[in-house]
């Protein structure tokens, strides 16, 4: 029996942390996306199939987040 996972990816949107999110998202992950832009997120759902959800959001800057 497999346990289902959930992986929070920040800075999501490209490079390093889209490459961790499609890694993940082979591996049949639910993924919760964090980053400034949401376009590329989203479209990182769309190309992998991964059941997820996408957070704009500068986690840099706490004041100017809606997370």
């Amino acid at each position: 029996m497999s346990i289902p996972l959930h992986v929070v990816v920040t800075g999501a949107s490209a490079g390093i942390g889209a490459g961790i999110a499609r890694a993940y998202a082979r591996a049949g992950a639910r993924l919760s996306l964090v980053a400034r832009r949401g376009a590329p997120m989203q479209a990182l759902l769309d190309e992998t199939g991964a059941t997820g959800r996408v957070f704009e959001a500068d986690l840099a800057t706490p004041e100017r987040s809606t997370v």
